[in-house]
C-alpha cells in the first residue's frame, strides 16, 4: 500500500508588483513571482533555502517538510482569477449564484467578498472539478 503524501497549506495572494506566497506550516518562509505561475514555482526553492538556514541554527522544523508533500493552494480571489483566467466571470457568477458585478469587483480587487461569498464560490468550483472528473472523451 503506498503512503499518502502530506499536504503542505499555502496562500497566494496578489501584491501591488506580483504575488506573494506565504508557507503556513513554515512561518517566515515566503515566496514571490511576477505571476501566480512563478510564485509557486520559487515556493519550493523558498522552502528548500529556510530549512537549510533552520538546520545551520539547529531549530527544528516540521515533520511534513522531511518527505514528500504537495501544496494545498488557498487562494485569494484575486490570484485565483488572474491564474486561471480560462474561467469565463459572467458564467461563473451564474453558475455560483452571485451577482456577476460584484465577482468581477472581487477578481479586481476593488471589493472583498464575505465568509458566506467565498464558500458559495469555493463550493461552485468544487463542483465544476467533480463534473469535469465525470467527463470523457
Amino acid at each position: 500500500m503506498q503512503k499518502e503524501i502530506d499536504k503542505v497549506s499555502i496562500i497566494v495572494e496578489k501584491s501591488v508588483d506580483g504575488y506573494w506566497v506565504t508557507i503556513e506550516d513554515l512561518p517566515g518562509c515566503f515566496s514571490f513571482g511576477k505571476t501566480v505561475q512563478e510564485a509557486l514555482a520559487n515556493t519550493r526553492e523558498a522552502i528548500a533555502d529556510h530549512i537549510e538556514g533552520l538546520n545551520e541554527k539547529e531549530e527544528n522544523f516540521p515533520d511534513v517538510f522531511k518527505s514528500l508533500f504537495e501544496f494545498q493552494v488557498k487562494y485569494d480571489l484575486q490570484s485565483l482569477f488572474d491564474s486561471y483566467q480560462v474561467i469565463n466571470k459572467s458564467a461563473f457568477a451564474e453558475y455560483a449564484g452571485i451577482n456577476a458585478s460584484l465577482l468581477r469587483q472581487y477578481a479586481k480587487g476593488l471589493a472583498f467578498a464575505s465568509d458566506k461569498q467565498r464558500e458559495r464560490i469555493e463550493n461552485a468550483l468544487h463542483r465544476i472539478g467533480e463534473e469535469l472528473l465525470q467527463v470523457h472523451l
